[in-house]
């Protein structure tokens, strides 16, 4: 009987969730072990369940955001104690999540050989997920304490990884490698340097989290617009008003200590 790959993406999301859950109950001394084998774990599920033909890019760009989004899961589950219904809660979302990212980059990866009307809809959740993964991998790097420079360094590196995915599935098999290299450096950088700022405020990590998903946001939409050449003032000032705002917020609910 052959497998289906929505069957294989099931099985790979359940194994995984599996996996995560059980993080809390491995003694402190191997739960780092723990979470690195089945981060690595991810990545090889990941390809397992849309198998197929994959360029040396295609490698990194399809599964980024899988392997990060169990990260993010895995070492939250491992380094805070949590009630049994909250756990329940976190490892149901990570399913869901895992599932719908797996079918969305099986959409990209189809789409790079042939147009398929779904993809679409697959770059709107490649998109928000995107978002939704910065959102939980930054606060939960912020909320380690880590020093500031391996905490930038550290997003800096992820966000790139982030970036690979983003601008990659905007032409797929039209992407210019060599762009793709670059825009992903640049916006790593560019977040990074952002991030190492950002660590010097008084803020709290749900909040460093949101500072950086917006610079996440408005930087991806810039590149977006600029790859398919429609990038104008307008857009760029409205996504200059995003980042704005999201500043002006965290300046008036920051406690300065004055």
């Amino acid at each position: 009987m052959r497998i289906t790959k929505r069957q294989k993406i099931a099985i790979s999301s359940a194994l995984l969730a599996v996996g995560i859950s059980f993080l809390p109950a491995i003694g402190e001394e191997n739960r780092l072990s723990a979470l690195v084998v089945i981060v690595i774990g991810s990545y090889f599920l990941s390809v397992w369940s849309i198998y197929d033909r994959f360029s040396p890019f295609e490698l990194v760009s399809l599964f980024s955001l899988p392997v990060i989004l169990t990260a993010s899961f895995g070492l939250f589950l491992s380094q805070f104690n949590v009630s049994a219904l909250t756990q329940i809660v976190l490892v149901a979302t990570y399913v869901v999540t895992m599932y719908t990212i797996l079918l969305s980059e099986n959409i990209f990866n189809v789409s790079s050989e042939r147009n398929i009307p779904l993809v679409r809809a697959a770059r709107t959740v490649g998109y928000l997920s995107t978002l939704f993964v910065s959102f939980a991998i930054f606060t939960l790097l912020f909320g380690l304490g880590l020093n500031n420079f391996l905490f930038s360094v550290l997003v800096s590196v992820i966000a790139g990884l982030l970036f690979v995915q983003g601008v990659w599935q905007i032409e797929l098999k039209d992407t210019d490698p060599r762009r793709l290299v670059y825009f992903s450096l640049v916006a790593g950088w560019v977040i990074g340097q952002i991030s190492w700022a950002l660590s010097f405020w008084p803020l709290t990590p749900p909040k460093v989290g949101l500072a950086i998903t917006a610079a996440v946001y408005v930087l991806l939409g810039i590149f977006q617009h600029y790859i398919r050449e429609n990038l104008n003032k307008r857009t760029v000032v409205e996504y200059v008003f995003v980042a704005a705002a999201v500043v002006a917020l965290l300046i008036i609910t920051t406690s300065w200590g004055v």
